[in-house]
């Protein structure tokens, strides 16, 4: 059976529950809203820019930089969203059961209706709209100094993308003549001073091969390649990151329980698998489960070896999944005390209630919540680090499927990889190459009676020493392909 990337994206939507149509209550609720925005005495006349990727619509975010006498002056403008989804309203509703925007390829599955998430409370250029932003100053060597959250509205100066953001951060930007050319040489300063602090403090610098898929009018494939990482990403993360930092901050001050994205430490079990990994590869890391503060020791020591990425990988599936939490835990990855979601409430959920919760304190509005209440706001961030971890699920096994039909040529040749996983019926193994995971069947192993070694995660032949490892190499060939699962099987 021939299938098309519409049978992938609605296999996807049931196998996770995605909500893909909007009730009616809905569209009535937002079909009153009014489109024109009108220029109020809140207005700052600064040139704030948007920086996003070429085919983006929904812009959350907008920045503006300037030098001051002792640092910087740093302004990060966010869509104010909460303006007009009002709480308890059916868009809050339908908002807060999706939780999160799915992007999958060729398909958007907004957590808003298109006409607020790519229009009405999208930061397009020359157009009033409203924020709600962090006015931040900074030291000259880029630590925060003091911050405030306030409303406004700003019109951006220009819709930028990554690509041209790029040519100007390593070109140079003689070629600017605009009003915001100041500004984009200010947060390119700033940006090399918060990129020198992140260093210091230790996050985690996981170098993941992520896929770009080109699809042609069908659908398929027309060529994979991997996700090149941009000093234009990193510069509007870094600057996400001040303005997260600072909603956590003041979050913290003044509530006893709010929205936190929290990272906890990786589990002992999970480190002491990856110190025997990478043992096994010639590096004796001597992370143990009471010290894993020193992984950035190890992240140094991977950056010239040619399987770096392979070791990423390892890394990353050694950690924790973020989650959001009405109590304050800290980010172990970002080496974050307090961290939370304020940049992208187009998109999310928890963003918009850190908004409200913004409001309240800037409208000096108390927000006491009963035990009761703080239950269901439990449940809540609960809900929306499910929903967020099925919303990420769909879009890669919808990747995955298109993935599949692509590797159909394949069928039969042999590729290098390297075992991710292992379980007692089989081996994991991820091919770079093709940027997929197949399945390699016990029984496809060479002839030996195989037990699985859970603290080694490995497979063991009992009879004939045959030995296969998580983390080593191995030599597969394409088998059978199921493309609506986005599954491969493979053989040895």
């Amino acid at each position: 059976m021939k299938y098309t990337i519409n049978d992938f994206h609605k296999k996807a939507i049931e196998d996770y529950h995605l909500q893909n149509d909007w009730p009616q209550e809905v569209l009535t609720e937002t079909k009153i809203i009014d489109s024109k925005i009108l220029k109020d005495d809140s207005y700052i006349d600064l040139p704030f820019v948007t920086i996003d990727g070429e085919d983006a619509k929904d812009f959350d975010d907008a920045i503006f930089c300037e030098l001051i006498p002792d640092g910087f002056n740093l302004k990060v403008a966010i869509a104010d969203v909460s303006h007009y989804v009002k709480e308890n309203s059916a868009l809050d509703d339908e908002a807060m059961k999706r939780a999160t925007s799915t992007y999958l390829p060729r398909k958007v599955i907004p957590m808003l209706p298109e006409k607020l998430s790519n229009e009405v409370c999208s930061l397009q250029p020359n157009r009033y709209r409203r924020v709600l932003y962090a006015d931040i100053l900074l030291d000259k060597d880029g630590h925060v100094k003091s911050y405030e959250f306030k409303r406004a509205m700003i019109k951006s100066a220009a819709r930028l993308t990554y690509n041209e953001v790029e040519s100007y951060l390593k070109n140079g930007f003689q070629k600017l003549t605009s009003d915001f050319k100041q500004s984009l040489e200010t947060s390119y300063l700033l940006f090399q001073k918060l990129l020198e602090l992140r260093s210091y403090r230790g996050a985690l610098e996981l170098e993941i091969s992520e896929p770009i898929l080109k699809l042609n009018s069908e659908g398929t494939i027309k060529s994979l390649f991997s996700k090149k990482r941009m000093l234009a990403h990193q510069l509007i993360e870094e600057f996400m990151l001040v303005a997260n930092v600072c909603a956590a901050n003041i979050l913290r001050k003044n509530f006893s329980n709010s929205v936190f994205r929290n990272h906890d430490y990786p589990e002992s079990l999970k480190i002491d698998r990856l110190s025997q990994s990478l043992k096994r590869r010639g590096l004796n890391w001597n992370g143990s489960p009471e010290d894993v503060n020193n992984l950035p020791i190890l992240m140094d020591r991977l950056k010239n070896r040619p399987d770096k990425s392979t070791l990423h990988i390892m890394v990353l599936q050694s950690m924790q999944r973020a989650t959001y939490e009405s109590i304050c835990k800290g980010h172990f990855g970002l080496k974050f005390e307090e961290y939370t979601h304020f940049t992208s409430p187009i998109r999310r959920y928890p963003d918009l209630m850190v908004h409200r919760l913004l409001k309240s304190l800037i409208d000096k509005r108390a927000e006491s919540r009963s035990n009761d209440a703080l239950e269901d706001w439990d449940e809540l961030l609960e809900h929306c680090s499910i929903k967020e971890r099925d919303s990420e699920f769909a879009s890669k096994q919808v990747t995955q499927s298109l993935i599949c039909s692509h590797c159909k040529q394949f069928k039969g040749k042999s590729f290098k990889g390297y075992i991710s996983g292992v379980k007692d019926f089989g081996l994991f193994v991820d091919i770079p190459e093709l940027f997929t995971t197949g399945m390699l069947h016990v029984s496809e192993l060479p002839s030996d009676r195989y037990s699985f070694n859970a603290r080694s995660q490995s497979l063991d032949g009992r009879r004939r020493g045959n030995k296969f490892i998580h983390g080593d190499k191995i030599e597969v060939y394409i088998g059978e392909i199921f493309e609506l699962e986005g599954k491969i099987s493979l053989y040895y």
